[in-house]
């Protein structure tokens, strides 16, 4: 039996660069999913924030976020070392999850709901809880303020290696896991930790 490859090539992370960085084709949250195809499996997304977004979550953070990209992630991965595949899509996380969610099944929504608290003024329902009318108040901002853009990968035993090689190279200030510490992500940490 020939071993499944788990290890991303300099192509495939030159690819997915292309995609989610250097000319990616974003589209705004409001028009989700709008022309993207190829989002019915597996691949990766980055998010983007307008300039006055980028405002809010300084005032929410107390550090500095710019106009720009601000998070990115992978959806459908394998899970290793099971091996078992993930059964999310492209078209589920972005659309149910982050965007039609709540925060306690996307790690990106809460994220902003830890940055965003007080200016949006959310309130909290329980632990990793918002009111339903915070949750849709954060469904707003993100429809009015975030751009995404996707880059489908097939490939699902590769992804998770893959998303590494994308976040070591892109380093967007709202991603925790596996990247250096910064003042942002210790307030963000800070933050995310007053909601559980």
């Amino acid at each position: 039996m020939t071993e499944r490859r788990k290890a991303a090539t300099e192509a495939e992370l030159a690819a997915a660069l292309e995609h989610l960085a250097e000319s990616p084709d974003r589209i705004s949250a409001k028009d989700w999913p709008a022309h993207f195809a190829g989002i019915d499996g597996p691949g990766m997304y980055s998010w983007w924030v307008d300039e006055r977004g980028g405002v809010d979550l300084t005032e929410g953070l107390g550090e500095p976020i710019t106009q720009g990209r601000i998070y990115a992630g992978l959806t459908g991965a394998t899970k290793w070392p099971s091996g078992k595949v993930g059964s999310a899509t492209l078209r589920s996380r972005i659309g149910s999850n982050h965007l039609g969610g709540r925060i306690r099944s996307s790690t990106f929504r809460l994220t902003l709901a830890a940055s965003l608290l007080n200016t949006l003024e959310l309130q909290l329902d329980g632990p990793k809880r918002l009111s339903k009318d915070s949750e849709a108040r954060l469904t707003a901002w993100m429809r009015g303020h975030l751009s995404v853009a996707v880059f489908v990968f097939p490939k699902a035993d590769v992804l998770a290696d893959l998303e590494n090689e994308v976040l070591s190279v892109l380093d967007p200030p709202l991603n925790l896991a596996g990247l250096p510490r910064t003042s942002t992500r210790a307030k963000l940490t800070e933050l995310r930790a007053a909601l559980s």
